[in-house]
Protein backbone atom coordinates (compact mmCIF):
# COMPACT_ATOMS: atom_id res chain seq x y z
CA UNK A 1 0.00 0.00 0.00
CA UNK A 2 3.13 2.12 0.98
CA UNK A 3 4.61 1.76 -2.39
CA UNK A 4 1.64 2.21 -4.28
CA UNK A 5 1.07 5.70 -2.51
CA UNK A 6 4.20 7.04 -3.04
CA UNK A 7 4.68 5.44 -6.44
CA UNK A 8 1.71 6.28 -8.17
CA UNK A 9 2.08 10.16 -7.96
CA UNK A 10 5.88 10.24 -9.09
CA UNK A 11 4.83 8.30 -11.98
CA UNK A 12 1.96 10.48 -12.79
CA UNK A 13 4.34 13.96 -12.51
CA UNK A 14 6.67 12.20 -14.62
CA UNK A 15 4.17 11.58 -17.27
CA UNK A 16 2.84 15.08 -16.77
CA UNK A 17 6.14 16.38 -17.55
CA UNK A 18 6.89 14.29 -20.53
CA UNK A 19 3.60 15.58 -22.29
CA UNK A 20 4.52 18.92 -21.72
CA UNK A 21 8.18 18.65 -22.88
CA UNK A 22 6.34 17.07 -26.20
CA UNK A 23 3.48 19.93 -26.68
CA UNK A 24 7.10 22.67 -26.06
CA UNK A 25 9.10 20.50 -28.74
CA UNK A 26 10.45 22.69 -31.39
CA UNK A 27 8.55 20.55 -34.15
CA UNK A 28 5.28 20.89 -32.98
CA UNK A 29 6.11 24.95 -33.47
CA UNK A 30 7.58 24.35 -36.71
CA UNK A 31 4.66 23.64 -39.13
CA UNK A 32 2.65 26.76 -39.00
CA UNK A 33 5.96 28.65 -39.44
CA UNK A 34 6.93 26.40 -42.48
CA UNK A 35 3.63 27.65 -43.42
CA UNK A 36 4.03 31.39 -43.09
CA UNK A 37 7.23 30.60 -45.58
CA UNK A 38 5.14 28.83 -47.96
CA UNK A 39 2.23 31.68 -48.20
CA UNK A 40 5.54 34.22 -48.64
CA UNK A 41 6.85 32.21 -51.30
CA UNK A 42 3.92 31.49 -53.19
CA UNK A 43 2.61 35.38 -53.20
CA UNK A 44 6.54 36.18 -54.35
CA UNK A 45 6.14 33.85 -57.17
CA UNK A 46 2.89 34.80 -58.33
CA UNK A 47 3.81 38.32 -57.90
CA UNK A 48 6.50 37.64 -60.47
CA UNK A 49 4.80 35.81 -63.16
CA UNK A 50 2.50 38.58 -63.32
CA UNK A 51 5.33 41.12 -63.79
CA UNK A 52 7.00 38.60 -66.50
CA UNK A 53 4.62 40.40 -69.21
CA UNK A 54 4.69 44.06 -68.34
CA UNK A 55 7.51 46.12 -69.26
CA UNK A 56 9.95 47.47 -66.34
CA UNK A 57 12.25 49.97 -66.01
CA UNK A 58 15.36 48.02 -64.38
CA UNK A 59 16.24 44.98 -63.40
CA UNK A 60 14.84 44.77 -59.72
CA UNK A 61 11.57 46.62 -60.33
CA UNK A 62 9.38 42.86 -60.93
CA UNK A 63 11.23 41.92 -57.65
CA UNK A 64 10.36 45.29 -55.91
CA UNK A 65 6.47 45.17 -56.99
CA UNK A 66 6.59 41.66 -55.78
CA UNK A 67 8.02 42.87 -52.23
CA UNK A 68 5.10 45.33 -51.94
CA UNK A 69 2.61 43.49 -53.15
CA UNK A 70 3.34 40.51 -50.54
CA UNK A 71 3.83 43.41 -47.84
CA UNK A 72 0.92 41.24 -46.11
CA UNK A 73 2.24 37.83 -45.84
CA UNK A 74 6.50 39.29 -45.13
CA UNK A 75 4.78 41.16 -42.47
CA UNK A 76 3.14 37.79 -40.87
CA UNK A 77 6.62 35.80 -40.84
CA UNK A 78 8.38 39.18 -39.39
CA UNK A 79 6.60 38.68 -36.86
CA UNK A 80 6.53 35.33 -35.99
CA UNK A 81 10.12 35.18 -36.26
CA UNK A 82 12.05 37.84 -33.96
CA UNK A 83 15.57 37.07 -34.74
CA UNK A 84 17.71 40.16 -36.50
CA UNK A 85 20.90 41.09 -37.82
CA UNK A 86 21.80 44.40 -38.25
CA UNK A 87 23.85 43.09 -41.67
CA UNK A 88 20.42 42.32 -42.79
CA UNK A 89 18.48 45.50 -42.64
CA UNK A 90 15.91 44.44 -40.47
CA UNK A 91 14.96 41.57 -41.61
CA UNK A 92 15.00 38.06 -40.24
CA UNK A 93 17.03 35.28 -41.10
CA UNK A 94 14.04 33.48 -42.40
CA UNK A 95 12.20 36.38 -44.91
CA UNK A 96 15.96 36.53 -46.56
CA UNK A 97 15.83 32.76 -46.71
CA UNK A 98 12.67 32.91 -48.26
CA UNK A 99 13.97 36.33 -50.63
CA UNK A 100 16.93 34.13 -52.05
CA UNK A 101 14.60 30.99 -52.83
CA UNK A 102 12.50 32.99 -54.95
CA UNK A 103 14.85 35.21 -56.32
CA UNK A 104 18.20 33.40 -56.16
CA UNK A 105 21.23 32.91 -53.97
CA UNK A 106 22.66 36.47 -54.93
CA UNK A 107 19.53 38.67 -54.25
CA UNK A 108 21.08 40.47 -51.01
CA UNK A 109 22.98 42.10 -53.57
CA UNK A 110 21.09 43.07 -56.11
CA UNK A 111 17.62 44.14 -53.28
CA UNK A 112 20.15 46.20 -51.48
CA UNK A 113 18.66 49.11 -52.91
CA UNK A 114 15.33 48.15 -51.90
CA UNK A 115 13.02 49.80 -48.90
CA UNK A 116 11.68 46.84 -47.28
Amino acid sequence: MFVRATVLPVVSLLASLLASLLVMAPGAQAAPFDDLKDDLAACLRFELEGTKGQRQGSATAGAERALQRCAGEMGRLERADPRRLRSDRGLSPSTWAVIESVFGPGSRGRLSGLRF
